[in-house]
């Protein structure tokens, strides 16, 4: 991804379908000429964020890439469809730890969707 190319969408129908390494393998794909460090970034808190979604909701899965156009921020979600889940939020390790490596976070569920997003920052 590239300021100007900026959004990546993987669409995983299966829970099944893509086991870790296969996702760890389509971000870094994406995210070829970044910094080491901007990647192993990005790894972690997408992994977080799709992992989260495949405990807790049910496919289809959906992992997003937002490149805001400068490409000083990348706005990562994981979508998933949304299985019973009523009771409020309460972030547990892996946000916790998204919650320390994004500018911001967040949940939005609407239409028997949830979708969980980081806004993660970059320097020049």
């Amino acid at each position: 991804m590239t300021a100007g190319h900026d959004t990546a969408v993987l669409v995983v129908e299966d829970a099944d379908a893509m086991p870790p390494a296969e996702v760890a393998r389509w971000l870094r794909e994406r995210l070829d000429g970044w910094s080491e460090q901007d990647v192993r970034l990005v790894e972690v808190v997408a992994g977080e964020l799709f992992d989260n979604a495949r405990r807790h909701g049910a496919p289809p899965y959906v992992l997003e890439l937002l490149l805001n156009r400068r490409g000083e921020s990348l706005v990562v979600s994981a979508r998933d469809h949304t299985v019973g889940r009523l009771r409020p939020w309460r972030p547990a390790a892996g946000l916790l730890l998204v919650g320390a490596l994004s500018a911001r976070w967040g949940v939005t569920s609407r239409a028997g969707t949830t979708t969980v997003w980081a806004e993660l920052l970059f320097e020049d």
